[in-house]
């Protein structure tokens, strides 16, 4: 995965919180997906617009005690929203 590369979210997705649980729901497919912690902060941000690398260096620099592990969860996080359909990657 480049460090260039956007992801966007799927419309089809919405956001629902629950207590301190975080759901994206799709009506249409009749789909639940329950995000973790690091889950959610990836989607927040491809809903940005930022690209792998940025939402890595915002990571590394707000939790720098976890920088080694950083770019492997966020890649692993986006591999698997992808694979739920929940980001696409975005066109440009």
């Amino acid at each position: 995965m480049k460090d260039s590369q956007k992801f966007t979210p799927n419309p089809d997705f919405t956001i629902e919180n629950f207590d301190n649980e975080v759901l994206l729901y799709s009506i249409p497919d009749s789909t639940g997906i329950y995000l973790n912690e690091t889950a959610c902060v990836v989607w927040e941000l491809c809903r940005k617009s930022q690209s792998v690398g940025e939402i890595i260096t915002l990571l590394e620099t707000t939790y720098p005690a976890q920088r080694a592990a950083v770019r492997k969860d966020v890649v692993r996080a986006i591999t698997s929203l992808v694979e739920k359909g929940v980001l696409m990657a975005a066109n440009g």
